[in-house]
């Protein structure tokens, strides 16, 4: 967040396996997909 303010979001389905994950699981999921998603950011890369 910015400013109190929302600046991007994402999400997706749980794939049929993960569904029977724990919470702490399923958080940890979440944080991989963020991190896959905008790794080109924290590289300091431009995505092609």
């Amino acid at each position: 967040m910015q400013r109190d303010k929302v600046i991007t979001y994402s999400s997706r389905q749980l794939k049929v396996h993960e569904k029977n994950y724990p919470t702490h699981d399923l958080e940890f999921v979440a944080v991989m997909f963020a991190l896959n998603i905008w790794r080109h950011y924290l590289y300091g890369v431009h995505r092609p």
